[in-house]
């Protein structure tokens, strides 16, 4: 279980992992944001990204307190390049670096939306294989089930307890048996992550007082693209 007590701080969050390249930088408790639609470029931008939004924000690197980041998985080339990022500015500076599962990302934002709190989102990861994770949620907690794991979708797990969404039901479906998720409450939904859910999320449940730790910035990869 994570509760956390929150004072200001200079955090800043990116999410490289999709489409958008996504910057949010919280200025004690100003808030401001950058993004860019062309992810293919996001290795090129990243850090003037980064360094146009500090100085748009009159702070330099060293004002940071804390960083996180969507840790995927997700795209290979977005992910890679906002754990190097985070681990390059994290060691120099030593300061807090988190590394954000997109899956809990995704019951999050879906929590935020269906107040449900037992959350199992399922993401496409490679061929026939899906990430799935269990999450159970409130205002005051978020706690992981068990560890995020990997399956086939035939191996898909299904109960009436908990609330199923994922971005790939046209790619599971045909892999489960016709009644499999009779009386199952899951969800189709588009699910958008960006910096600001990050922010909102790490301000909820992170706990930044820890100095930089390099596991806590490996990423998770998914699609190798």
């Amino acid at each position: 279980m994570i509760t956390v007590l929150l004072i200001l701080m200079n955090i800043l969050a990116i999410d490289s992992s999709g489409s958008l390249l996504s910057l949010t930088l919280k200025l004690d408790d100003k808030i401001s944001n950058f993004s860019d639609q062309q992810q293919s470029r996001a290795s090129q931008i990243i850090l003037s990204s980064i360094d146009a939004l500090l100085s748009k924000s009159k702070i330099e690197v060293n004002d940071l307190d804390a960083i996180v980041f969507n840790k995927g998985p997700a795209s290979f080339t977005g992910t890679r390049v906002a754990a190097s990022v985070c681990q390059a500015i994290g060691y120099t500076q030593n300061i807090s670096v988190i590394g954000i599962s997109s899956l809990s990302l995704m019951a999050f934002v879906y929590y935020l939306k269906s107040k449900y709190s037992n959350i199992t989102c399922i993401r496409k990861a490679y061929s026939n294989k899906f990430y799935v994770g269990h999450f159970e949620i409130d205002n005051s907690k978020y706690e992981t089930i068990k560890p995020v794991y990997l399956c086939n979708a035939n191996n898909l797990k299904f109960d009436k307890i908990n609330h199923y969404v994922s971005d790939s039901w046209e790619k599971i479906m045909p892999a489960l048996d016709s009644d499999q998720l009779k009386d199952i409450s899951y969800f189709d939904e588009e699910v958008q992550l960006n910096s600001e859910i990050l922010l909102e999320y790490a301000e909820k449940y992170c706990n930044f007082k820890e100095p930089f730790n390099l596991k806590k910035t490996f990423p998770d990869y998914a699609n190798h693209i």
